[in-house]
């Protein structure tokens, strides 16, 4: 590029002093900001409006200096890393899941190494705005007045956003662009949210520590400010943003205080960074929860964490230097899932810098951890007199953003990844020794001019939802497409989504809509088919998949299409297995014979599913499935203790009771989890006393009070005339009844009870054995049953 001699990048024009150049000091801290207020910019249009106000930004005022040729370089083979996707497959190995892809399942890809180039095109504008806006920022003519006050904007804006999640929240209310789950922040992710408010609180303390140092009064609204960023974290509930607070402040104070070396200023950066910690213990306790300090075992998320990592690695292994095109992980991952498999789709590898890898290889990590050595190097040195305290901070933030990178994907997200760069500029020493350059305004406009564009088209497809080829253009035709199919406009259904799959041949979604679409319009099965298979290899793991499209199979009178999607569902389904089959045979008995059938045949050699069709059947039918089942598994061997005892329940309820007492004298082993079904059997044959003995032999005996012996019948009884309802002393009468064998004096007093509201259970229990003492079996089981009826207490 062409340059002219070395300079210092100062101007005279101030904030006060240059009225045409204050807009700076508002437009650049407050991009980031804005961004952060339209729900992170994670949705496309609202990505759009900060790459287009960027791409304005460039327009008018381009950078007019050069970082250098190191750094030119480096800028320049990590785009071409990114470029990469756009080249020719040919020229790259084939990955195995590319050549399924294609030869397995007839998905036609693009001749590029990325399989969805459109997408691909979007991601890379994305990252193209993302390191504009930090040349851009980094080679900005400020004057060290200006960089302070932007930083002071800066903070000031996050202080009041976050002021703005608490008001919201305390409202029990959100804005309709933003779509947290727990209702808190901008973010979708609230470690996002966590990591913005984390890094801000770094530049406040620079801020406040500033106007102390002056004498300044405003030291006291960054304390509020201050305030109002603690309360957010703590209402965000994110480990991450506690982390980046205290190790943030810890360093920050740790250089203020170091850096002089004096026993106070070392007091004074212990002291408020205790008050901080100090402050987190009191008022967010449900938060230092999450951190398992007690339990001191790993959590969940945690696991879940470290096994996408783990698959990720082997996607990265079948590409590891040129990745597989930026915007293509959530769909190819999904292929490689295997330890971290779980209901939930993954859309991203819960790391930055893993994302980078997959995605653009190898040599982008390099080349990013390059830059950022070579960037962190133009800060220093740190002397008086050059915004040390501030450039400290927004070094500080920009590094901890960077390694936070390593366990969540900001930077993957415009509003905390436009804020890390912007404070990463900032810290650049000022004036910094760059060299002007004829070609570098040149350059920027043209990419200011090609942002401005993107960011228009991407607001306004989305907002008319017109078919731009990419993201915006797929999401508008998957609507659209599936409103048709709803209104049963299935041509139009069939039209959108081969419109959609041209821009995104991996979106599994777009395959299953078609498959709708060609059933409804009563096309070839086949085609559907093919369609509904793409799907379940595209989306491996959700067993709702396969479910509904047994469900469409079912409507349209493919018994076994539906029953081959619905292996899948039940393959699929793990712990939800038995809830899944129970609906598939509640859809196939009210509208297909034929599945139904096919479901029994299936489920009656599992024993799992089983026990569910047994559940629903009864007579004749329910027999032949039991005598299926046992043909399969005649020893009952695939069943636990409680799946045993279910199913002589059902048996015994549904079935023939005498061929299930016949079947229990072949195998007496069943006897301990087939005796209540056979105990009422006995009953229902007027063989009390074989019930009962069969009851005592194998169930339940409660708890009953400790048996004293200190007073006589008589006193007892006196005692239980004054106080009637007490358990205690009714029990004790009715032992000794029963011990000096005075069995109806016991039935007297039993039944007492048994008539109270509210007694305890074990009242039933004693009627049943004084009954059996009685050889009354009918009345003793009578008893016995409304014992076992009884809710335990």
């Amino acid at each position: 590029m062409p340059r002219s001699k070395t300079r210092h990048t100062r101007t005279s024009a101030t904030f006060t002093g240059a009225p045409a150049r204050w807009w700076l000091n508002v437009a650049v801290p407050a991009l980031p900001v804005l961004a952060c207020f339209l729900g992170g910019a994670t949705q496309k249009w609202s990505e759009g409006i900060v790459v287009a106000l960027l791409g304005l930004m460039l327009l008018v005022q381009p950078p007019k200096v050069s970082w250098g040729l190191t750094l030119n370089l480096i800028l320049l083979a990590l785009l071409a890393s990114a470029a990469t996707a756009f080249l020719p497959a040919h020229l790259f190995l084939q990955p195995a899941w590319r050549t399924a892809l294609v030869e397995d399942f007839g998905i036609n890809l693009p001749g590029t190494l990325s399989p969805q180039p459109w997408i691909s095109l979007g991601c890379f504008l994305s990252f193209v705005a993302a390191l504009s806006w930090l040349y851009y920022v980094s080679t900005l003519d400020l004057e060290l007045r200006e960089v302070r006050t932007q930083l002071r904007n800066f903070a000031f804006g996050v202080a009041c956003l976050t002021a703005l999640c608490i008001a919201l929240r305390s409202g029990h209310t959100a804005l309709s662009f933003w779509h947290n789950e727990r209702g808190f922040g901008p973010f979708p992710n609230r470690n996002q949210t966590a990591n913005l408010f984390g890094l801000t609180a770094v530049v406040i303390l620079a801020c406040g520590q500033e106007d102390i140092r002056h004498g300044r009064k405003r030291w006291i609204l960054w304390l509020a400010a201050l305030a109002v960023i603690i309360v957010g974290i703590v209402l965000d509930f994110s480990r991450a943003g506690v982390l980046l607070l205290v190790a943030g402040s810890g360093l920050w104070l740790g250089a203020f205080a170091l850096r002089k070396g004096s026993a106070a200023r070392i007091a004074l950066g212990v002291s408020v960074l205790l008050v901080l910690l100090t402050v987190m213990l009191l008022f967010g306790g449900q938060t230092f929860e999450r951190f398992n300090l007690r339990a001191g075992e790993t959590g969940v998320a945690t696991d879940l964490r470290w096994a996408i990592f783990r698959d990720a690695l082997h996607l990265i292994s079948a590409s590891p230097w040129c990745g597989i095109g930026l915007g293509n992980f959530d769909e190819v991952f999904a292929v490689f899932r295997d330890v971290s498999l779980t209901s939930a789709r993954t859309i991203h590898p819960e790391s930055d810098w893993f994302w980078l890898w997959v995605e653009a290889g190898w040599p982008a990590v390099v080349l990013t951890i390059a830059g950022i050595v070579l960037f962190v190097w133009r800060v220093f040195p740190l002397r008086e007199g050059t915004n040390q305290r501030f450039r400290v901070a927004a070094l500080i933030a920009a590094l901890l953003f960077a390694l936070h990178g390593i366990l969540d994907v900001s930077a993957h997200r415009v509003g905390t990844a436009f804020a890390a760069l912007f404070l990463l500029g900032l810290a650049v020493r000022r004036p910094a020794e760059l060299r002007r350059s004829v070609a570098i305004p040149i350059v920027f406009r043209s990419v200011g001019l090609m942002l401005l564009i993107a960011g228009s088209a991407w607001l306004f497809a989305t907002r008319y939802e017109k078919p731009l080829p990419g993201a915006v253009g797929v999401e508008n035709e998957m609507r659209l497409a599936t409103a048709a199919n709803q209104g049963r406009n299935f041509t139009e259904t069939i039209e959108r989504t081969t419109r959609a799959l041209g821009w995104a041949p991996l979106r599994w979604q777009l395959y299953f809509l078609r498959a709708l679409g060609k059933v409804g319009a009563r096309l070839s099965m086949n085609d559907a088919a093919d369609d509904f298979r793409r799907a379940r290899f595209l989306e491996p793991n959700v067993y709702e998949v396969p479910f509904q499209e047994g469900n469409v199979w079912v409507g349209a009178n493919q018994p076994a299409l539906a029953l081959t999607a619905w292996r899948e569902a039940l393959r699929r389904a793990g712990p939800q297995r038995a809830d899944v089959y129970r609906a598939m045979l509640t859809v196939a008995s009210r509208s297909s014979p034929r599945v139904h059938q096919g479901l029994e045949e299936l489920g009656i050699i599992h024993h799992d599913l089983a026990l569910i069709f047994l559940e629903t059947s009864g007579g004749a039918p329910f027999m032949a499935a039991v005598q299926r089942f046992l043909d399969h598994d005649p020893a009952l061997e695939t069943m636990t203790a409680q799946e045993k005892i279910t199913f002589f329940k059902y048996w015994a309820e549904r079935g023939d009771a005498a061929e299930l007492a016949r079947a229990v004298e072949t195998h007496p082993d069943w006897m301990p989890h087939a005796w209540r079904g056979l105990a009422k059997y006995q009953a229902a044959q007027k063989n009390f006393r074989a019930a009962i003995e069969l009851v005592r032999r194998y169930g339940e005996a409660p708890a009953l009070p400790a048996a004293a012996q200190n007073s006589s019948i008589e006193q007892l009884r006196q005692a239980l005339h004054a106080s009637p309802d007490n358990y205690a002393l009714g029990f004790q009468l009715y032992y000794e009844q029963m011990q000096h064998g005075l069995i109806d004096e016991g039935l007297v007093t039993v039944r007492h009870f048994t008539d109270l509201p509210g007694a305890p259970r074990y009242f039933h229990f004693l009627e049943a054995e004084a009954w059996a003492a009685k050889e009354d079996w009918e009345r003793a089981w009578k008893a016995r049953e409304k014992f076992n009826a009884a809710p335990a207490k």
